[in-house]
């Protein structure tokens, strides 16, 4: 009895603990400057770029929580942040900070920020359940667990690519 007591305890725990919960947390995700899978994923979110954000002036049905990611540079670093909302009018992007900041001081979520286009490092958005994007967060599946990959898998939709 208490065997499996600890092991429901210990599954929970992987679970809390996982890239899915840590997401819908808001943790941070460190990772480094050079890393190859982070650079291509963002150069892939790069690439199509000007899809998504066709699609996000005129959704379908069921699409909703259109979102990018851009950097804000810090003291030593750079921290990434979602922009959720946005608004792209004649090439200018405008919207609200969505994460907590974990290294920068300067910003706080829900701040407005303006960003240009290039700064634009990758895109999100739901259709349904399913999540299109956040080539990031494919990036980070790569080295997660088998349970890992499962878990957002069934949260969200997404597969890694990388």
């Amino acid at each position: 009895m208490l065997v499996a007591a600890a092991a429901k305890a210990a599954a929970r725990t992987r679970v809390v603990n996982s890239l899915a919960a840590k997401a819908e947390r808001d943790e941070l995700k460190l990772v480094a400057d050079n890393d190859p899978t982070m650079a291509a994923a963002m150069a892939k979110a790069r690439a199509t770029l000007p899809k998504f954000l066709e699609l996000a002036q005129s959704p379908r049905p069921g699409m909703e929580g259109f979102a990018v990611k851009v950097a804000i540079q810090g003291d030593c670093d750079a921290e990434y942040f979602w922009i959720y909302p946005f608004t792209h009018v004649r090439g200018a992007f405008s919207g609200r900070l969505n994460n907590t900041p974990r290294s920068i001081t300067h910003v706080k979520m829900g701040d407005q920020f303006t960003f240009s286009e290039g700064e634009i490092v990758d895109w999100m958005y739901m259709d349904r359940e399913r999540m299109h994007g956040n080539y990031t967060a494919r990036a980070m599946l790569k080295n997660a667990s088998p349970e890992e990959r499962a878990a957002f898998r069934k949260r969200f939709g997404l597969d890694p690519e990388f």
